[in-house]
Formats: structure tokens, C-alpha cells, sequence
């Protein structure tokens, strides 16, 4: 009876997190400033422009383009009676199997320009998986989540998140964090100062960061990740081609495949290592060699940190 009493109990916290959820959409939803639908035979392009807002763009089974555009001052969300948009240069429209979404603001001096300066204007678009996607903020964040094709994302201080993306992927923030989750592909990250967290992911990964750390886990494939000032961890799964790190002042964290040959080039103040079926040259600061029969190229170097490698 008491195991009964637990699954219930599951059961009923399962069905509240559920409504809860579909409830929060449905509130999400009817605070858009404006939402337009688009049916389309297969969506050739999505692209995404605003002034100050976020970004997000989700892929789903459908056979339609959802655009809602949600206007917020000072972290409320208005509706068209709350307050105009003068100011702005909204477009949203189709043309053929593309989809544009664009706000841009338009300069006003006076009392109104002054109180809608703490106005953005933000998009979320679902579309089915497979599109071609192109958004751009000057300063919120982008989230791009189960999508296929080819992404180009730019902002200019927000956060990146990339989840459930395969194709190839360019993406860059001026300031912000990069989350990215199950990406397969190929895939170019950069940021000028935030961290660099990646998960779950396999292809070719180039990573940057001018200030941040990086951290990669679960990781299968060619991998190039630099940092100026942050560490570096990597757990791989799988290494082809090669594992390129490089750090000017943080440390080096590696975790490899056992039993598996590699070409090891590491750097750094101190260098430590597990060499099973090592041949080449070991010092304090520096090993370089072959471990087993030799294969992908392992590059890690740091100029003020530590260098270690170990084996799953």
C-alpha cells in the first residue's frame, strides 16, 4: 500500500509539472505584442532581426511558421493598448518559402523618444526542423533549439544556447556565455568574454573565447577550443582528426579513451600524464611522443597553468 501511495504521489507531481508547463506557455503567448502564422510547403529560410530583444527559434513537427513578437519596458510585457510602435520598423512577412522577422528602431528625440528608450522588442518563432536560420539582436539573447540546417547567429552581448542543432552552425556573441547541447555537425562558437560550455556533441567544434573558461563533456570528433585566460577541460568520447587546446593562463584538464593510440604535444608550466605504451620525450614541462600505435593529434598548451591527462 505505501508503494501504491508513492506512484501515486509520482503520478500526480508528474501531472502538475505538465500543467503547469502548458499553462506558462499559454500565458507566454498571450503577452505577445502581436503573433502572425505562416503555412508553408517546407520552409527554405528563417530570418531574424531586432534592435534590443531576445531571440528564440524552435523546431517542431509542423508544417506552419509561428512568429510572436512580445514587446517589454523595464521587464513587463505590453500589448498593442499599452503603447505604440512608433519608434520601430516592424516587418513581418513571407515571401515564398522564406519567412523575415524585423525590428529595427528609428531615432526620436523628445519626451517620447526618452520614455521608449527602455522599450525591446523580442521574437520567438517556431518552424518545422529543417530550415535555414539567420537572427540577429544588438544586445539580448538567442536560443536555437532542435533545428536542421545551416544557423548564422550574432548578437552583441547576449547569450548563446544551442541545443538539438545538426548541420553547420556559425554563431557569436560580443559578451556573452555559449551553452550548446546536442549539436552534430559542424560548428563555430566565439565569444569575446563569457564562457564556453559544451555537452553531448559530435563533428567538428571550434570553439573561442577571449576571457572565459571551456568546458567540454561527452564530446566525439575534431576539436579546436582556445581561450585566452580560462581553462580548458575536455572529456572526450572519441577523437578524430585531432584535440587542439590552447589556454594563455588557465590550466588543462584532459580525459581520453583508453586504450586507444594518440600523438600527444602537450605544454605548460608542469605536465602530468598516464603513458600506457608511451614512446618519445617526458620533461617537467613538455611530453611529446606516442601512445600505443599513434593516431589523432593531441594538442594541449597553456602558458601560466598546468597540463593532465587522464584515461576513461
Amino acid at each position: 500500500m505505501k508503494n501504491l501511495h508513492v506512484i501515486s504521489a509520482a503520478f500526480f507531481l508528474m501531472f502538475c509539472v505538465a500543467l503547469f508547463t502548458g499553462q506558462s506557455k499559454a500565458q507566454q503567448a498571450d503577452q505577445a505584442y502581436l503573433v502572425k502564422t505562416f503555412d508553408l510547403d517546407q520552409p527554405e529560410h528563417i530570418d531574424i532581426e531586432t534592435s534590443g530583444g531576445f531571440i528564440r527559434v524552435k523546431g517542431s513537427e509542423t508544417d506552419e511558421v509561428r512568429v510572436e513578437m512580445y514587446v517589454r519596458r523595464n521587464n513587463r510585457y505590453l500589448t498593442d493598448t499599452d503603447t505604440s510602435l512608433d519608434e520601430f520598423e516592424i516587418s513581418i512577412e513571407q515571401d515564398g518559402n522564406s519567412v523575415r522577422a524585423s525590428a529595427r528602431r528609428e531615432g526620436r528625440s523628445g519626451w517620447q523618444g526618452w520614455r521608449n528608450r527602455n522599450l525591446s522588442v523580442s521574437f520567438i518563432v517556431y518552424t518545422p526542423e529543417k530550415t535555414r536560420l539567420d537572427a540577429r539582436t544588438s544586445g539580448g539573447s538567442i536560443t536555437a533549439d532542435n533545428l536542421e540546417g545551416d544557423l548564422y547567429l550574432r548578437t552583441s552581448g547576449g547569450s548563446l544556447t544551442l541545443s538539438r542543432l545538426t548541420g553547420k552552425v556559425d554563431a557569436r556573441t560580443s559578451g556573452g556565455s555559449i551553452r550548446i547541447e546536442s549539436v552534430q555537425g559542424e560548428l563555430d562558437a566565439r565569444t569575446s568574454g563569457g564562457s564556453i560550455t559544451a555537452e553531448n556533441s559530435a563533428g567538428k567544434l571550434n570553439v573561442r573565447t577571449s576571457g572565459g573558461s571551456i568546458r567540454l563533456e561527452n564530446i566525439s570528433g575534431a576539436v579546436d577550443a582556445r581561450t585566452s585566460g580560462g581553462s580548458i577541460r575536455a572529456k572526450m568520447d572519441r577523437v578524430s582528426e585531432h584535440l587542439d587546446l590552447q589556454t594563455s593562463g588557465g590550466s588543462i584538464r584532459v580525459e581520453l579513451p583508453k586504450d586507444i593510440g594518440f600523438e600527444l604535444d602537450l605544454r605548460g608550466s608542469r605536465v602530468q600524464s598516464e603513458l600506457d605504451g608511451f614512446t618519445g620525450t617526458v620533461e617537467r614541462n613538455s611530453i611529446r611522443g606516442t601512445i600505443h600505435e599513434g593516431g589523432p593529434v593531441v594538442r594541449a598548451r597553456t602558458s601560466g597553468g598546468t597540463v593532465s591527462i587522464r584515461y576513461l
